[in-house]
């Protein structure tokens, strides 16, 4: 089903309704041309399992574990704090971690006292998932 963007909006329940069916899909549409859609939650749902899949690999049956190439979505690394960011991104978190530990050495050393060894990223906690995807690789 097509519906104009300015119709939809008088009609949004009865879409929210129609759209809870798996198999009904409704095409938003602005000055004739595809804008969005609205499907249910259980497609939703689907696509993004089948979305990880082609990024992590398929899940084994019998030990739930996945196996095949990690592929991250183009252009995204994991960051500092292992969310998903932009390569821009996450060189903009580094630089503001390496500020702030330049920032904490003259503190210290204002203080006399002796900078830690170390720096704040390799003590930060990676999500789990990024150490299994680093556990398999290694």
């Amino acid at each position: 089903m097509r519906i104009s963007v300015s119709e939809a909006r008088a009609r949004l329940g009865q879409l929210c309704a129609q759209a809870q069916d798996p198999r009904q899909i409704i095409i938003l549409t602005r000055h004739g041309r595809d804008l969005a859609a609205i499907v249910s939650l259980e497609e939703v749902q689907r696509i993004w399992r089948l979305q990880e899949e082609q990024w992590f690999g398929r899940r084994l049956p019998w030990s739930g574990k996945r196996r095949g190439s990690v592929v991250l979505p183009m252009g995204l690394t994991p960051g500092p704090d292992g969310r998903l960011v932009s390569t821009h991104e996450a060189a903009e978190q580094v630089r503001e971690i390496q500020m702030t530990r330049v920032e904490e050495r003259q503190m210290l050393e204002a203080g006399g006292l002796e900078p830690v060894e170390g720096g704040e990223i390799g003590e930060r906690v990676a999500p789990q998932w990024i150490k299994w995807i680093l556990g398999w690789f290694g």
